[in-house]
């Protein structure tokens, strides 16, 4: 099991949609998976929390820099809503210096089983992922976009992200990114695309008052 059923009465009603809405076009109405005694059981054990690199499943080079600009979006938003969460974010240079100490490249690191990745950071809980897909699509004037930010503005990404708990190594939330147009052509549309959509719908999220 993947994912809850999806809202959208079909996919492909869904896709026309969205892609009619703007150029920055969300290609998913699928609902995040949380898996069910998330509140009863992983809630209130986690206290500390880290987003490990993202993996490039694809065949293009550029889905490392996709998974790059993905995993530091959903950073940016998770970090200035810090005090929305019952977890502490933990910073990504931390991340990153603690895979470096141990001797473990992005590529490794975002493979690695939870319970191993969480303790080699020391963390509770850890966020990866992989982009599955990413297609170009952009040329010409693009090419000034591709060489600032390593995307054509007309390129499609798919990727999956999700949180494994420390403990036994379950996954415990799943969300997918399915993203075409101009997102990539600026860290802004990019955070707002991405980074803001993962943020509110993170899980550690403190009760309302």
């Amino acid at each position: 099991m993947r994912f809850l059923p999806s809202r959208c009465a079909s996919k492909r009603a869904a896709i026309g949609l969205c892609l009619g809405v703007a150029a920055l076009a969300s290609l998913s109405c699928v609902q995040p998976f949380l898996v069910a005694n998330f509140d009863t059981t992983y809630l209130p054990r986690t206290k500390r929390f880290a987003l490990a690199p993202i993996a490039n499943y694809t065949t293009e080079p550029e889905g490392v820099t996709a998974g790059v600009a993905i995993r530091e979006a959903i950073y940016f938003e998770l970090s200035r809503r810090q005090d929305q969460y019952t977890v502490e974010i933990q910073d990504i240079a931390l991340t990153d210096q603690r895979l470096r100490a141990a001797g473990v490249s992005d590529s490794i690191g975002a493979r690695l089983p939870g319970p191993e990745l969480a303790h080699l950071l020391g963390v509770d809980a850890v966020m990866r992922g992989s982009v599955t897909r990413y297609k170009k699509k952009g040329a010409g004037g693009q090419i000034v976009t591709a060489v600032l930010f390593g995307f054509a503005s007309g390129s499609e990404v798919k990727a999956d992200v999700a949180i494994y708990d420390g403990m036994d190594g379950r996954m415990i939330w799943q969300h997918n990114i399915e993203k075409a147009g101009g997102m990539f052509t600026s860290p802004d549309a990019l955070r707002n695309s991405v980074g803001r959509t993962v943020a509110k719908k993170f899980p550690y999220k403190k009760p309302k008052p």
